[in-house]
């Protein structure tokens, strides 16, 4: 089992997605040297869901969203990603319309990989192929563990396994507990959970007085990950 550098079992199965290149270092530099570079401001959309995939994308820095939105304006979070991960490939290698949105949420320095290049590239690099391979099956692990949570676990079990996610993902063991790294608002987890914000924060607020969290500014801190899991897998 892999561990993060606290020591921590390490599950890449949280919504934020933080390197999908892994050792495959070499491969990415052949592949962006067909890539061009572009930068987008926080805000701007990347591509829409709906719209007819030519290209795919590399994310060197920043943060960007994934989303599904509905007829009436909700949205579903399906990833927020950041350093050194692609996005849009699946569309972008069977030409059918991206399924979700992309949205820059910082920022960010983007490479732009044109799918027609991409494939030629690879007839001549096959070992390229893989690296494509590893972000992809990255995606579908995730998805996956979405579709579950959203199948099988109510509102409070949902929010809580979220946060045991991006502890596993983004968390650092501090003298408190295990503080999740990343500024997240309710929306934010209300957004991923498939739940409304005010369902979201009547959760959080009834973990905290459980005292299995605590919550401070868009941060939040595990101050008892056992009893957390426990509360997870409770048949209650």
């Amino acid at each position: 089992m892999n561990q993060n550098k606290d020591g921590m079992p390490y599950f890449p199965n949280s919504p934020y997605v933080t390197d999908n290149v892994g050792k495959f270092g070499d491969e990415l530099k052949t592949l962006l040297t067909i890539s061009r570079a572009r930068r987008y401001q926080n805000g701007q959309i990347i591509y829409m869901q709906g719209e007819r995939s030519r290209c795919f994308y590399f994310l060197g820095q920043g943060k960007v969203k994934i989303s599904i939105f509905r007829e009436n304006g909700s949205e579903k979070i399906l990833a927020i990603q950041e350093d050194n991960t692609f996005f849009g490939e699946s569309a972008a290698f069977d030409r059918y319309p991206y399924f979700a949105t992309a949205t820059a949420l910082e920022e960010s320095d983007i490479h732009v990989i044109n799918i027609d290049e991409a494939e030629s590239l690879i007839k001549a690099h096959p070992e390229v192929s893989l690296l494509i391979i590893t972000a992809i099956i990255r995606k579908l692990r995730l998805l996956g563990l979405q579709v579950e949570d959203l199948s099988f676990l109510d509102a409070q079990k949902r929010v809580a396994h979220i946060l045991l996610k991006l502890m596993q993902e983004v968390g650092e063991v501090t003298g408190t507990g295990i503080l999740i790294k990343k500024r997240i608002t309710h929306e934010d987890l209300a957004n991923i959970t498939g739940l409304s914000r005010v369902t979201v924060t009547n959760v959080l607020n009834h973990l905290n007085r459980l005292r299995l969290i605590t919550k401070g500014r868009l941060k939040y801190t595990i101050i008892d990950r056992e009893k957390l899991e426990s509360f997870v897998e409770s048949n209650e």
